[in-house]
């Protein structure tokens, strides 16, 4: 864009996307206030978002308008909304600043955006794998996704453990330039798809000396070194048009009567792209093969755990969660917990409970502020995590005649009650599986009533 504000106005949106998402995340407590309601609808713009709710809940949501914008301003603009409003993008590019200034020699810098370059191509084979598995009934792209994978890793910091995947997107931007926003980040590459019909774009529109200062400037490798053209995964950043020593860059209406023109000879590009259509084939089966693997060992290894209060039966829940973290950032009882890979792909990382450590309170937190739908919401009087089982042989009321109705006093919804010895009974139909009677009894080791997952 050519206004001299844009910079100014594209780094001030930014600065507020990226420093509210994180404000947000790190004050997301019980009861959940405004700052949710926030993040629920910022979240809601990403359109795999939209994709998810219509593959599970088969229906349109009421806040479809908000994807549906940001496809709306894609077709029109190109990628603005990574490279002007997402919060995970501002943080690479703050991440991609920092990397350029330490690799700020040509040579560095040509050689950083070479491995960008080279796996660049390698996109919409990435996207079409991701959808693969997405359609046979993984949710593992959505985790993937910028409000979801950031959540998930700052959620993960301020639980005091280490965001290993935010550390290496980290350090392959400062080494790779932004390689995840262009190859890897599925909204990103969703966008781009989408950007190839998009109405204003920046061109060479003057004499062009093939400086390639734009090709270095270029953070995702879309700058138009050989077309006439910035490639669809053009952020609209305008740093092309800003370094170009000629100023033949200029922000226009895209031409749809034919062709733009190319920079290289004909024969070369004729010669390149025999040459990959040969492989595109191949490397679409080999994706198709890869996603069809990937999506048995995910959607089939998911084993019954004690989840949050109104989760859907699994194996929908496991397919439906994103991994975001939030419900375990709000509960304020500190009962969920992401389980380990030791539980299986399709397990990890969802939330889960074990009571002796923590008990759930029944706040429903977690569905009020759960973005996919995993945790429906669903009233209190309906909710039924799991059934609470008495092992009378430890129970010392049982085997000891001892006067301990510990796990009666402590359950919210009077669903343990004596008998005519004062012994612990369950009553199933009122039991929710809080685990309120597991986490205090007081018997060592594991405890003598249990809940078991419905």
């Amino acid at each position: 864009m050519k206004f001299k504000k844009a910079p100014l106005l594209r780094y001030s949106l930014q600065f507020i996307s990226l420093v509210s998402f994180i404000l947000f995340l790190a004050n997301l407590s019980y009861p959940p206030g405004l700052g949710n309601q926030l993040l629920q609808w910022f979240s809601r713009l990403d359109p795999w978002l939209l994709l998810s709710e219509l593959r599970w809940q088969q229906e349109v949501p009421y806040w479809v308008w908000l994807p549906l914008l940001t496809l709306a301003s894609t077709l029109l603009w190109g990628r603005i909304f990574c490279g002007w409003l997402c919060p995970f993008g501002a943080f690479l590019a703050l991440t991609d600043t920092i990397g350029r200034a330490v690799f700020k020699f040509k040579m560095l810098s040509l050689t950083r955006n070479k491995v960008l370059h080279a796996l660049q191509h390698m996109q919409y084979y990435w996207l079409l794998f991701l959808m693969i598995v997405f359609v046979l009934g993984s949710n593992w792209v959505f985790f993937l996704t910028p409000f979801a994978l950031f959540s998930h890793e700052i959620v993960r910091g301020l639980q005091g453990q280490v965001p290993w995947m935010l550390m290496g997107i980290t350090a392959g931007t400062l080494f790779f330039s932004r390689l995840w926003c262009s190859v890897l980040c599925p909204t990103g590459i969703l966008l781009s798809l989408a950007a190839k019909l998009r109405l204003f774009h920046y061109r060479i529109v003057g004499d062009c000396v093939q400086c390639e200062k734009c090709t270095r400037a270029c953070s995702v490798g879309a700058a138009p070194a050989h077309t006439s053209v910035v490639k669809e995964g053009c952020l609209t950043c305008g740093n092309c048009q800003r370094v170009c020593p000629t100023k033949a860059i200029e922000w226009q209406r895209s031409s749809w009567r034919g062709r733009d023109r190319q920079l290289v000879p004909a024969d070369d590009v004729a010669a390149t792209k025999r040459k990959e259509s040969r492989r595109q084939f191949f490397k679409a089966a080999f994706t198709a093969l890869m996603a069809a693997a990937l999506w048995r060992k995910t959607v089939w290894a998911a084993e019954k755990a004690l989840r949050p209060p109104g989760v859907l039966p699994e194996p929908e829940f496991t397919a439906v969660c994103n991994r975001c973290g939030r419900c375990i950032q709000v509960c304020p009882s500190k009962a969920l917990s992401p389980m380990p890979i030791t539980e299986g792909l399709a397990n990890f990382e969802t939330p889960y409970i074990i009571p002796r450590r923590n008990r759930c309170d029944l706040c429903l937190a977690c569905q009020k502020v759960c973005p996919t739908g995993a945790i429906a919401k669903v009233p209190l009087e309906k909710v039924r995590m799991g059934k609470a089982v008495i092992d009378k042989p430890r129970c010392i009321a049982w085997t000891e005649g001892k006067q301990c109705l510990i796990c009666g006093e402590q359950c919210p919804v009077l669903a343990i009650e004596g008998d005519e010895q004062h012994r612990p009974i369950v009553l199933t139909d009122k039991c929710v599986g809080c685990g309120s009677c597991e986490n205090v009894c007081p018997v060592d080791g594991e405890a003598a009533i249990r809940v078991f997952p419905s």
